[in-house]
């Protein structure tokens, strides 16, 4: 019986890692760098399914590896405690134990949260933090935060930002990667009260291309002492549009088809069928909920086509004039729904997308 190597699971480190080498490699060469690289900074956006989570993951396993301390939190309520709680944690191998306190309540920029701090001082968050980056400096111990699913709407998320800008005012040995979906990176952009963060870097996690998406998937499938055809891994690669978490959810689901050491254009065939409900479900709908009424008739003004659509077919169709619809087009290319394909034309950028909306329709 043959172990399963593919993981499809939000989070779960893939055994390889394709298309994302250059973005991990940059961010760190700026660890090493020092304080003032533009890369120790850095924002990911990218639709879902596209490895976010996996790649900050994946950059703070590298940075830890280099001596760093990495704390990790997604965007929402209590992150700051949650980070706090992180770095006491992590560095408590390095640093001597606390003094004895007592369970005090403390307000951050509006924020009431509760923890463990000495009798003799409430010190806000920024003041805690400060005192612990001064302790791993004497040890030469950067930190690194990691902070996922960003939204402007979490206003623990804009006071961190607020206070984090101090950090690097200060030389500290500080390092911050954030993710998020395009439009909420977007909306986190515009926000006055971080402007600072306008000088980070941006990355966009565009589809991995096909001949590294063979590469893993070959990879992955070899690993576990077994062989694929080259047509069938051909057909796989080719419907997961370069989506990270796509190229694991069929992965595994062609893995699954049977226990054969070679795997063949049936098994493929019959992967792909079972990977598309786990889709929908996972990703798809989540997709379409989140987008406008307007969003969804430009989708199924495209989905009458079979591959690539003209822009000017899809305003027709809409009824609406060209300057209406583009609107539509450029916030859906944003988010990572559709793509660009050649001058005034477009295609789904998020695979199986457009069966599932023939299907509803």
């Amino acid at each position: 019986m043959y172990r399963n190597p593919f993981t499809p699971v939000f989070g779960s480190d893939p055994p390889f890692l394709g298309g994302r080498e250059r973005l991990i490699e940059d961010v760190l060469k700026g660890l090493d760098s020092g304080p003032g690289d533009p890369n120790r900074i850095t924002i990911f956006a990218g639709p879902r399914g596209s490895g976010k989570t996996v790649l900050l993951s994946r950059i703070v396993a590298e940075a830890e590896a280099k001596g760093w301390i990495g704390v990790q939190v997604s965007a929402e309520p209590g992150m700051l405690m949650d980070l706090m709680d992180q770095v006491e944690k992590r560095a408590e191998a390095f640093l001597a134990p606390k003094s004895a306190g007592k369970l005090t309540g403390l307000t951050v920029a509006g924020i009431g949260v509760t923890r463990q701090i000495p009798p003799e001082a409430r010190k806000g968050w920024r003041v805690q933090m400060e005192a612990y980056l001064d302790k791993l400096a004497k040890r030469d111990i950067g930190l690194i935060f990691s902070i996922d699913e960003v939204k402007a709407s979490v206003q623990e998320l804009e006071t961190f930002i607020s206070m984090f800008q101090f950090f690097i005012r200060d030389k500290r040995n500080v390092a911050l990667m954030m993710a998020g979906l395009p439009g909420n990176v977007l909306q986190m952009f515009q926000l006055d009260s971080i402007s600072f963060l306008r000088r980070a870097f941006r990355r966009e996690l565009n589809p991995i291309l096909l001949p590294e998406v063979s590469a893993v998937m070959r990879n992955t499938i070899e690993m576990a002492a077994r062989r694929i055809e080259n047509p069938a891994l051909q057909k796989a690669a080719e419907r997961t549009a370069g989506l990270a978490f796509v190229i694991q959810l069929i992965g595994y689901h062609v893995f699954n088809q049977s226990n054969n050491k070679t795997i063949t254009m049936s098994d493929v065939n019959n992967g792909i069928l079972d990977a598309k409900s786990d889709m929908e479900s996972m990703i798809l709908e989540a997709t379409l909920f989140e987008i406008s009424d307007v969003d969804r008739q430009f989708l199924m003004a495209m989905a009458q086509d079979s591959t690539v659509s003209r822009i000017a077919d899809v305003v027709e169709r809409m009824g609406v004039n060209s300057q209406y619809a583009d609107t539509y087009r450029r916030r859906l290319i944003a988010q990572g729904v559709i793509a660009p394909a050649g001058r005034g034309r477009l295609v789904f950028a998020m695979p199986m997308l457009r069966e599932l909306l023939i299907e509803k329709a």
